[in-house]
């Protein structure tokens, strides 16, 4: 065989088993992934629910002396049946807490024994169950935030609002990012945008569709994806909450359900 197909994301070492081998990166697997089955929605639902209730408990038991290490094992004692009966060898199960000391680096690993602090702190829970994924992140202060911070949260929370308007079959994905930054940029906050709004969850926490400029994939029901803009301030941390999200016939459906105002969001004890 002189000539093999292969996904355009699969790993370059394949090529390298067999160097005269004419090899033809395509995108077909990973197109046919961006739209759901049923049964997927099912189970993707299924992986939604369970985070939600995994952030829903540590929203409600979180204090002053909450560490990340405690945090990480929290799903474990308050889902442990459930993911014990969506067992695959795949499954990922990730409750972390990104303290604002941390939250404002998107890629920051924080040290597990960093306690929560005053905020903004995030807590990102990214879980794969029974094969399937699902994100909820919300962004959580444990006193009165500043006015500086109100600002921020609601200007997260306006872009977020901007984000959920636009979804919706017939939407190009880079006209969903191009209007949220167009009022963050409005909002001066250019150098505060270190990602994409969203991008496409199943089988894996990240696939197509990226919501990102430069893709003109056009949204279509029974896609699922993020719901996740952000800003992210140096030496005050990151706001950002984040739903998986199923585009219907006329719109969208949240499977993820947490709290999401400020005031729910503020955990005073």
């Amino acid at each position: 065989m002189d000539k093999i197909g292969i996904e355009s994301n699969a790993l370059l070492e394949i090529t390298a088993k067999a160097p005269t081998v004419d090899w033809q990166p395509n995108d077909i697997i990973k197109k046919l992934r961006e739209i759901k089955s049923a049964y997927e929605i099912d189970k993707i639902s299924t992986t939604a629910r369970v985070c939600s209730r995994v952030v829903r408990a540590t929203l409600g038991q979180v204090n002053n002396d909450s560490k990340v290490i405690d945090l990480y094992n929290f799903p474990f004692k308050v889902v442990g049946k459930e993911i014990a009966d969506n067992f695959s060898l795949t499954n990922r199960v990730t409750n972390g807490l990104w303290p604002s000391t941390y939250s404002f680096m998107l890629h920051s690993i924080p040290d597990m024994a960093a306690t929560v602090d005053h905020g903004p702190n995030v807590n990102v829970a990214v879980f794969r169950l029974a094969g399937y994924a699902a994100e909820c992140e919300r962004t959580f202060f444990m006193e009165k935030p500043t006015k500086e911070e109100e600002l921020h949260f609601n200007q997260m929370m306006t872009a977020r609002n901007i984000m959920l308007d636009m979804l919706r079959p017939g939407v190009k994905a880079s006209e969903v990012e191009t209007k949220v930054r167009d009022y963050l940029i409005d909002q001066q906050l250019t150098a505060n945008i270190l990602h994409r709004p969203g991008h496409g969850i199943g089988l894996n926490n990240h696939e197509e569709p990226t919501l990102s400029l430069g893709n003109d994939t056009v949204l279509k029901e029974n896609m699922v994806v993020s719901v996740e803009p952000a800003i992210y301030f140096e030496g005050q941390g990151g706001y950002r909450h984040s739903d998986t999200v199923l585009i219907t016939k006329d719109g969208y459906r949240l499977l993820t359900n947490a709290p999401v105002t400020l005031e729910e969001l503020t955990v005073e004890n």
